[in-house]
């Protein structure tokens, strides 16, 4: 991140950097979960651990370029207000050239009658002039006024790229998370796979020895062949989550990408409390910066409106030299043998009776403006509690459904272990076994299911406080 201005709010400044940092340690110090199983080869496409994503990300993504670009005006913006401000604006102009052509057709007698010139005839004058003009105006504390409302400016550029940097590293999580589950996906789909072909084979060899029918053989051939059309949407699922985090980090290039098994946070979240979260996204939140920035910019254009009674001093300096001679003698004349001339102006007006009810009307109007900014602001606080509160009881609840669906899970692999031994032996029907197969591989996607939408809802918790919150998690029983 770009070093802020140093006019900007101290309590926003290192908020940027607070963001890439916090977001990018995703991987650091956490309980990693489940890997799944290695591949047979390694991929050809650009293998990205999480880190190496966000960092493509703020650096490739069209909107946090975009807003980078803009921020980039900051300091060459400050710099021509100070100028324009504390120094007089100067222009100097060179060979201003004129050539002139006059015939006057009429006199006047010796009574004061106008009668026809007896000897009309054309005059011509030509003129070359250099110019350097100084002037200087402001009218009461505008020098103030016009630093403050660009240094607002400036705030609000570096808040705005600060709130695309976190939506964008947000969101980049969230895709990269789901490209994992995705993945975890296909490797239980093809497990499921392999074991509906151990169960086929189960089947074939009792009913080579007479014990089960056909219709249990074609029953366990028809399941092998649905898990197989199963894994196969699966696939199509998991390439579909890799072109959608390719399209986050805004990667131009054509080589398809690969994410690497990543450790990722699960903790009981019920240590968490909802006013100190809230406490600390007032402090960090982009959101309300943007909004904060929004009730002083208000509160500036009301003090400017009240400004405008006060009396303006303009001041002005003029030197020049010109070359004036008859035909075109002067026209681009280098030598200037004109003397050097000058003159200098001082105005004070003050304004009384002009405009009166206009700016009285305008006065009002940025008045009404700042009451709506803080109301806005109080509406944006509220809005902000409300999500993180929202946010903490949707991670305690995708907390909770992920221990019962880990639960189910075991209950459901039990159950097909039995299931599996009792249709070996005979007393447990075919169709009996497929009901339990099914039962174990939904809880088994269930599980996996749970597990990144827990994840999921921790990044939403983190996106609406505006900062990390890696440093609250427990760490894991036993030890770090």
């Amino acid at each position: 991140m770009r070093t802020t201005h140093p006019d900007r709010h101290p309590r926003r400044a290192g908020r940027a950097r607070l963001v890439v940092s916090a977001l990018a340690g995703l991987a650091v110090g956490l309980p990693a979960v489940r890997p799944a199983p290695a591949e047979a080869q390694e991929p050809s496409g650009l293998r990205l651990t999480l880190d190496e994503a966000l960092a493509l990300a703020a650096g490739e993504n069209p909107e946090v370029r975009r807003a980078t670009n803009s921020a980039e005006l900051n300091g060459s913006e400050m710099r021509s207000v100070w100028l324009d401000q504390l120094l007089p604006r100067a222009e100097l102009t060179l060979f201003t050239t004129s050539f002139t052509g006059n015939l006057q057709r009429q006199a006047f007698d010796n009574f004061g009658n106008p009668i026809a010139d007896p000897s009309a005839q054309w005059n011509y004058f030509s003129r070359t002039l250099h110019r350097l003009n100084l002037a200087w105006s402001f009218q009461g504390p505008s020098l103030f006024q016009t630093h403050r409302r660009q240094t607002l400016l400036n705030e609000d550029r570096d808040v705005a790229e600060e709130r695309v940097l976190t939506e964008v590293q947000i969101e980049v999580q969230r895709r990269y998370l789901d490209a994992l589950e995705q993945r975890a996906l296909l490797a239980a789909e093809e497990e499921l796979v392999e074991a509906r072909r151990i169960d086929l084979d189960v089947a074939q060899r009792l009913f080579s020895l007479a014990l089960r029918t056909r219709v249990d053989v074609l029953g366990a051939e028809l399941a092998v062949e649905q898990q197989l059309l199963a894994a196969r949407q699966q696939q199509t699922a998991h390439t579909r989550a890799l072109l959608a985090l390719r399209t986050s980090m805004g990667y131009s290039e054509t080589r398809p990408v690969e994410v690497v098994e990543t450790a990722l946070p699960l903790f009981d979240p019920s240590g968490f409390d909802a006013a100190a979260l809230y406490a600390r996204a007032l402090e960090t939140s982009p959101v309300i910066g943007q909004s904060e920035v929004a009730v002083e910019t208000a509160r500036l254009g009301l003090a400017e409106r009240k400004s405008a009674w006060w009396p303006r001093i303009s001041t002005g300096f003029d030197l020049y030299r010109q070359s004036f001679a008859g035909e075109g003698d002067a026209i681009f004349d280098p030598t200037l043998t004109g003397s050097l001339e000058s003159q200098f102006f001082l105005q004070f007006s003050i304004p009384v009776l002009g405009g009166v009810f206009r700016q009285g009307m305008e006065q009002q109007r940025a008045s009404v403006e700042l009451a709506n900014r803080r109301e806005d602001d109080r509406a944006a606080r509220l809005e902000l509690e409300a999500t993180i509160r929202g946010a903490l009881l949707d991670l305690e609840d995708q907390w909770t459904t992920f221990r019962l669906t880990e639960r189910s899970n075991e209950i459901a692999g039990e159950a097909l272990r039995l299931a599996r031994e009792e249709y070996r032996l005979g007393t447990r029907s075919f169709e009996d076994l497929r009901s339990s197969f099914q039962q174990e591989a939904e809880t088994r996607r269930q599980v996996i299911t749970a597990r990144h939408g827990f994840f999921d809802a921790f990044l939403a918790l983190e996106q609406a406080v505006g900062g990390s919150l890696r440093e609250l998690i427990p760490a894991p029983a036993g030890g770090g």
